[in-house]
């Protein structure tokens, strides 16, 4: 939190503290310095803060002396109590309806997920407590009236100092007369059961915290749910830009009121996607599972629909109303990969394609998802890839069916590591019921789309619309159609049936690509080996040249372990350090094709920046991190994760944008510290030890602040004798560079050659 704050979060600077208290702030100074037991402050960022729960269990042990209590204050009165009837006053009378920015809401989440929720849940489930914030932040963004109730509860109970499990079974009975109101179904009780909370004062925090969250806020914790509850493919949740895709597929063109179903619901993203499309429609979601429908009915009361969700079965083809009920547009993501429990003789059902296998279900989603559309109605399924190119007998008669009578219209086949749970790629189906039998069927391959950060896959904005623009240039194709996802990095093929059904059924559009190693046309122009090669051969050998040049000798001998005229001072004497924004403000910003680049730890290569192809922000969202651009000279080191990659910036990259796992580092004026001297510095083994020996573990991923960083002592020599080694050592790191380029240019040129060769265009001379 900014210490210019007045809102009330779980840590404090000592100015806030001697606010709250009403005392002056050396006398926190004081208390500190004599008393060993007080708490220590912890640092975020360049601030140091006191965790304010372990302020006041130590001030719970301090009267306030007679002759400083104030009108109401009774003899023996506390600095704690004093806190906390400040931090009631300041509790707001209603409940805010715009959401926090972006950058407190990472902030507020950071709290909610630290030490917090180890005293609320106690021994209790982690999955409980998600529950429980979701349960907030979705009363708060949807119903204020319930909102106050649920303050003067939690106020009431820290006031009494009630037990904190007896206030938590009282707010789970107000968020379920909440959830009745809007027809869901309750079970915050159960679940609130779960908890065995410290303190009534950790129930107050949590509600206060959540005073200030969205739906943003609502998403995160979503998918802060799935990564800590560690579900099965039945349970966990769609990425937002897979839901996106299928959704503005679905709805290219329509702007009606088209009945939307989700036949296994999950946490309501998919009917989200599609009322974020369309507005207003109706829509029905079933699940066999309670707590996704909650869940479900939590999220689209953001979207101010009231919808219309059931319990169902894990297959609901089984039930007897099976063909009931008829949709417009049906989005969903079934589990796949499970194993059949009880084994049904299909074959006497009915099937609109035919029965298929007893130990599979991922044909008979498919099926009753066609099943489920009216006449005209289409359909988005995700499936396990597998199922595009199964050699089952039956699920390959199914699948050629369905493509024969136009049912499948297009398969996208998406880059793996998409879902935070799991490494699994998937397949997104797009079904249609019509009279109309089609005769093409469109091959999208997106799995070279996007970017790898850590074990997680994502693809930008601008991806995701590539491929969309796809599907619907193909849909209204007049003639051939040209495929248009060459310059985002992906693939489409328009294939007819006849030639699906030659190549048993598959739906991998890699099977349709050209043959390796044949060239389209009997001519082809490939220039000599040499030639490519010279330009960047020159580059080297420039490199080479001035390497030869270096000469080093002994130093002297000196007294001490520094040579006279040199120095050590933290790096926070000598530089601005600026750690990258938040992910999550990051994320949303919007994107454009000729927007600011965004630099990230791929882009850190050889100690410089070597961005091909960058993500972009749009020139208005730019200016909002002004911050965070990057200047000449400035150093980039990598700050979550694996820290190690560093670099320097050079002129081409200024004023771009650096991402959130960066810290940038700026010489600071007077000048006394040469920026390739810092570069070389940073990166000593014994400096990249040091940064990675302090990194903190508090998450599962290492990441090291600004504060601490800025602790590293880094040895000064002479100005004059910093440019002399800086220049050596980036002499150095061009020649690295080069060779390294020269390699890839090699590699390039020899796959070429050998493509051209062996196809029959060029032959030896």
């Amino acid at each position: 939190m900014d210490e210019g704050s007045d809102r009330f979060e779980m840590q404090v600077s000592r100015r806030e503290l001697a606010e709250l208290a009403e005392v002056r702030r050396e006398t926190i100074t004081t208390w500190a310095s004599r008393h060993p037991d007080f708490p220590r402050p912890r640092s975020f960022g360049a601030q140091e803060y006191l965790y304010l729960p372990s302020v006041l269990a130590w001030l719970d042990r301090r009267p306030i002396p007679l002759k400083n209590l104030r009108d109401g204050e009774a003899e023996g009165a506390t600095y704690a109590e004093r806190i906390r009837r400040a931090l009631r006053l300041r509790l707001p009378a209603t409940g805010r309806t715009e959401p926090a920015d972006d950058g407190q809401t990472g902030r507020t989440l950071t709290e909610l997920y630290g030490p917090l929720a180890d005293r609320v849940c106690g021994t209790g489930s982690r999955s409980a407590y998600l529950y429980l914030l979701l349960s907030l932040v979705s009363v708060r963004g949807n119903d204020r009236r319930a909102w106050g109730r649920i303050r003067d509860l939690v106020v009431d109970a820290d006031r009494q100092q009630r037990d904190p499990r007896a206030a938590l079974r009282s707010l789970g009975f107000l968020v379920d007369d909440v959830l009745r109101g809007r027809g869901q179904m309750p079970g915050a009780v159960a679940l609130f059961d779960n908890l065995w909370p410290e303190a009534p004062d950790d129930l107050a925090y949590v509600v206060r915290l959540c005073d200030g969250l969205g739906r943003e806020a609502f998403q995160l914790l979503l998918d802060r749910f799935e990564e800590l509850t560690n579900p099965g493919s039945a349970e966990f949740f769609t990425p937002r830009g897979v839901m996106r895709l299928m959704a503005e597929m679905l709805c290219a063109g329509d702007d009606g009121r088209l009945r939307c179903y989700d036949p296994y619901v999950r946490g309501g993203e998919g009917l989200s996607a599609m009322v974020e499309r369309l507005g207003d429609v109706p829509v029905l979601g079933e699940s066999p599972h309670l707590t996704s429908l909650r869940l479900a009915g939590m999220h689209l009361a953001f979207h101010g629909v009231r919808p219309v969700l059931k319990e169902s079965t894990a297959t609901p083809w089984d039930r007897p109303e099976r063909h009931g009920p008829v949709f417009d547009r049906v989005i969903t993501n079934p589990p796949f990969n499970q194993k059949v429990p009880v084994l049904r003789d299909r074959s006497l059902q009915e099937w609109p394609f035919g029965p298929p296998p007893e130990r599979s279900d991922t044909y008979a989603w498919l099926q009753y998802v066609y099943a489920s559309l009216a006449q005209g109605g289409r359909a988005a399924v995700v499936m396990p890839n597998r199922a595009a190119v199964s050699d089952d007998a039956r699920e390959r008669a199914i699948r050629g069916q369905m493509i024969e009578k136009g049912g499948v219209k297009c398969v996208v086949w998406l880059p793996r590591g998409l879902f935070p749970g799991t490494p699994i790629a998937v397949t997104v189906w797009f079904l249609a019921a019509s009279d109309v039998v089609g005769d093409e069927v469109l091959l999208i391959d997106a799995r070279m789309l996007g970017r790898k950060e850590g074990k997680r896959h994502s693809l930008s904005e601008a991806e995701w619309s590539a491929i969309a623009t796809c599907y619907e240039s193909w849909a209204k194709r007049d003639g051939e159609f040209a495929e248009p996802l060459e310059d985002a990095g992906g693939a489409a093929v328009s294939v007819s049936a006849e030639t699906i059904r030659g190549r048993e059924d598959s739906l991998d559009p890699s099977e349709y690509a050209e043959v390796p190693g044949q060239r389209n046309g009997p001519e082809t122009s490939v220039p000599r080996p040499d030639v490519v090669l010279n330009d960047v051969r020159r580059r080297t050998a420039s490199a080479d040249s001035v390497i030869e040049t270096l000469r080093v000798r002994q130093r002297d001998a000196y007294v001490g372990d520094l040579p006279d005229g040199w120095r050590r001072l933290p790096l926070a004497e000598l530089c601005d350090i600026q750690t990258g924004p938040t992910h999550s403000r990051l994320k949303a910003a919007p994107r454009s094709p000729g927007g600011v680049p965004v630099i990230v730890r791929g882009h850190l290569r050889d100690r410089r920046v070597a961005a091909t192809d960058p993500d972009r922000l749009a020139l208005e969202a730019a200016r909002r991190f002004g911050r965070f651009e990057l200047e000449p000279d400035d150093i980039l080191c990598v700050r979550t994760g694996s820290t190690g990659p560093l670099a320097l910036v050079g002129v081409e990259w200024a004023g771009c944008v650096f991402g959130s796992g960066l810290t940038r580092i700026r010489c600071s004026p007077p000048t006394e510290l040469d920026p390739g001297y810092l570069l070389a510095f940073l990166s000593l083994p014994a400096s990249q030890n040091w940064i990675g020996n302090r990194a903190a573990t508090a998450t599962a991923i290492d990441s090291i602040g600004g504060k601490r960083l800025g602790r590293l002592l880094v040895t000064l020599p002479p100005l004059g004798e910093q440019q002399r080694i800086g220049a050596a050592l980036r002499a150095m790191d061009h020649q690295i560079a080069a060779h390294r380029d020269f390699a890839e240019v090699a590699e390039q040129t020899r796959s070429s050659l050998a493509t051209d060769l062996i196809s029959g265009p060029l032959a030896l001379d």
